[in-house]
């Protein structure tokens, strides 16, 4: 569960020697000269610039004193054990600048490939014998159509509506979670990627609700693509995450059950996984983000909820990361 990267802040004045010595006191504190650096970057950013003359001459004013403020309170939260990605409040996600916070879960490198599977399976419908035929596929034709199923923070549905729409392919995206918070987080994402593309923000639907019970009846048989990054961490699995992960990120989005295979950590993943079938179309696929304890389980699941192919793809560690099952 790494992290990936911070969004680089734009447009900051160039260090000089008083950016520096603070980024050096922080630095010492934190034991990191990246996570101070990106700390003083995000205090920057929070400060402002100035307008007018300063700007035209292509260098911004700060004011120090609220510069030197701000970047301590933020150290001091990273200090006392709070994620970097919550102290900065945004981090990247393939090309997206998301807004974090404890009411999701931060976008990590293993989801990242979760939608680069899920594009990899956008392009085969959409190239394949049977694009058009059954509602969906051909670019310039019907759209297809997409749910990621618990958004958190709306990193799957932007990164595939912002992504999956190359060529011309027309695309639909909907995203569900049952919280509240999490959707505010989402819309706030989305709002964001409409400031910069908004032809990719208009593919999407935010809906409130458990799994498919926020989807309407009538996209019953027409998804030609669900994906999903549930809870897999068993009971055991969480209390042995580190303090990081346990005391911030939120638990109902980490945790799940026994599923009813038997293994732990997958209820949510068989839920998905037999649910599924009654919303996908032919020619659809499921990608589900999982445990790589869970690989054989989930593939075994999704055989017995009638997917005649299935199979497990890798992270770029190597471990099996996501199921990927079609008819």
């Amino acid at each position: 569960m790494a992290p990936g990267q911070p969004t680089p802040a734009a447009e900051l004045p160039p260090p000089d020697a008083g950016w520096s010595r603070l980024v050096a006191s922080i630095a010492e504190r934190l034991g990191s000269t990246r996570e101070a650096a990106w700390i003083v970057e995000q205090a920057a950013a929070e400060v402002g610039r100035s307008r007018g003359d300063d700007r035209e001459a292509g260098h911004r004013t700060l004011d120090r004193r609220r510069l030197d403020s701000i970047a301590r309170g933020l150290a001091d939260r990273r200090a006392a054990g709070e994620p970097l990605q919550y102290v900065l409040g945004h981090w990247q996600f393939r090309s997206l600048e998301l807004k974090v916070d404890p009411r999701v879960l931060i976008p990590r490198p293993e989801t990242e490939q979760v939608v680069q599977v899920a594009l990899d399976q956008l392009e085969r419908m959409s190239a394949g014998p049977l694009a058009g035929c059954d509602g969906g596929g051909a670019v310039g034709g019907p759209g297809l159509v997409c749910v990621d199923l618990g958004t958190g923070s709306g990193a799957i549905a932007l990164s595939l509506a912002a992504e999956g729409a190359a060529g011309g392919r027309n695309l639909e995206v909907w995203a569900t979670d049952r919280s509240a918070d999490a959707l505010q987080v989402a819309g706030e994402n989305l709002r964001a990627l409409g400031g910069s593309d908004g032809a990719a923000a208009g593919r999407v639907r935010l809906v409130e609700g458990s799994w498919f019970d926020a989807l309407p009846s009538e996209l019953a048989g027409r998804v030609d693509l669900m994906v999903s990054n549930p809870p897999y961490v068993s009971e055991s699995e969480y209390s042995r995450l580190e303090p990081v992960v346990r005391h911030w990120e939120p638990r109902g989005a980490l945790v799940a059950s026994r599923g009813p295979g038997g293994v732990g950590g997958m209820a949510a993943i068989e839920t998905i996984i037999a649910g599924s079938w009654r919303w996908l179309r032919r020619s659809g696929a499921l990608v589900v983000e999982i445990a790589p304890s869970q690989a054989e389980a989930s593939v075994e699941a999704a055989r017995r909820a009638g997917f005649g192919r299935a199979g497990t793809d890798r992270d770029l560690a190597g471990r099996q990361r996501m199921l990927v099952a079609r008819d």
